[in-house]
């Protein structure tokens, strides 16, 4: 699952919060550590330089303060004079040491006038712990800063992203319709009223678009009729005049059957162009008079090879309640597509769960088999190469039939149409459909 844009502003403005609150600790840190030992080491060498001034033996020579032991060992004298802290060190000799529950700062130089070494010890334990103090201070400051700056990135990430959300929410609101609402351009930061102000042009073109589609398939639907009902008219007056002879009665026949398929098909891609394919006139059909019908079609145009379309033999058949209009063009639309990708003959099979049709071509483009895995929504994805099939793909997805490509490459391509609940009646009713076997 992706992160929110809120969450990522959170954990960014809280890091960098964090960091900077961590960063000024250290540097508070090492800059009171700095001037402590910068203090300590003043105050000693002050010490130091006192000592000397008061050294009148050259043996040995002891001092004591509250906090400050100072002893002047001369040459040649041992160091058990010495307390247990103080020896094996060497000259000059600088450092922090703990005796026990206590802490010390020791220096340790040489000197001339007498001869020797003096060594200065000063307890800083009370300092220390003042120090341990401090740095639980510090880090109770540290924990509250990470608290508040917890609470700070958290409302700085909801108060940066809330225009945006509601931005967001409004365009998932917005639903196709042919008249859309339109986003609210009131927000305090340009660039939001900006992208809410392309989006309203954007949906402003868009109506305008569907616009020009409704007009368009109106315009075609008034353009098509016409034609056709002329044609329809003049058709009657022919046999009317009752001066055909059986061959012309016969073909204009065909015309009339042609011309009331054509003005059915213009009906079904309106209907398929507005999206309303409710008003669809379902009948019970069977699925081979349905094949046989379209194959009887096909090879009576002109150019055709009669015996390419093999319907296989069989008792199946599959009774359907569906549109006659939308049944013969999705038949016609698959038979001529699979002719027009091979030479050799086509079987058509009708099998138990629907229709399989099987070319032995050269298979389809890997572009068209993508395209027909997936759902158009009304899209039309395809080149006019393939009008065809996406008229098919059309129709079985209003339908809700299922338009499989079962197997496609070198040697053809088998292609499935499965009718769901369509199906009313098997006759008989057999098993699961079963690939055709390519010779």
């Amino acid at each position: 699952m992706r992160p929110s844009l809120t969450t990522r502003l959170f954990r960014t403005v809280f890091a960098v919060s964090l960091a900077t609150a961590i960063l000024s600790i250290i540097a508070i840190e090492v800059f009171f550590e700095d001037m402590e030992d910068t203090i300590l080491d003043l105050e000693l060498a002050e010490e130091q330089a006192h000592f000397r001034q008061h050294i009148d033996r050259d043996d040995f020579q002891e001092w004591d303060t509250a906090l400050l032991h100072a002893i002047f060992l001369g040459d040649g004298q041992p160091e058990t004079r010495l307390p247990d802290y103080m020896k094996d060190r060497p000259t000059p000799y600088s450092a922090e040491i703990e005796v026990g529950d206590k802490t010390y700062l020791m220096l340790i130089a040489a000197t001339d006038q007498p001869t020797g070494r003096l060594y200065l010890s000063q307890d800083i334990t009370i300092m220390e712990s003042k120090q341990l103090l401090l740095q639980l201070i510090v880090l109770g400051v540290l924990g509250a800063m990470a608290l508040i700056g917890l609470m700070l990135s958290r409302l700085t990430a909801r108060r940066l992203t809330r225009p945006l959300q509601q931005l967001t929410h409004q365009i998932q609101a917005t639903a196709p319709a042919s008249s859309m609402r339109r986003l609210s351009t009131d927000y305090q930061d340009a660039e939001f009223a900006d992208i809410a102000s392309a989006f309203n042009r954007f949906l402003d073109a868009l109506e305008a678009f569907v616009d020009r589609e409704k007009s368009f398939v109106k315009l075609a639907s008034h353009e098509l009729r016409t034609p056709l009902a002329v044609i329809t008219g003049a058709l009657d007056i022919i046999e009317k005049r009752a001066t055909l002879s059986e061959a012309d009665a016969r073909t204009v026949s065909r015309i009339r059957r042609a011309a009331t398929d054509m003005q059915a098909d213009v009906n079904v891609l309106l209907r398929l162009a507005r999206g309303n394919l409710d008003e669809e006139q379902r009948a019970r059909l069977g699925l081979r008079q349905a094949i046989d019908d379209t194959i009887a079609d096909l090879e009576s145009t002109p150019g055709s090879s009669p015996g390419r379309l093999r319907l296989q033999a069989g008792d199946l058949d599959l009774t359907l309640l569906a549109d006659p209009a939308l049944l013969r063009m999705l038949i016609r639309n698959l038979l001529q597509n699979a002719l027009k990708h091979t030479r050799g003959p086509v079987d058509i099979d009708v099998t138990a769960d629907g229709l399989q049709i099987v070319d032995y071509g050269s298979g389809l483009p890997d572009r068209i088999i993508q395209r027909l895995s997936t759902p158009l929504h009304g899209k039309a994805g395809m080149q006019e190469s393939s009008f065809g099939l996406l008229i098919v793909q059309l129709i079985c997805e209003r339908l809700g039939w299922t338009l499989d490509v079962a197997e496609s490459g070198p040697d053809g391509t088998a292609m499935f149409i499965s009718f769901g609940t369509s199906v009313l009646d098997r006759t008989p009713d057999t098993s699961r459909r079963m690939l055709h076997e390519r010779t």
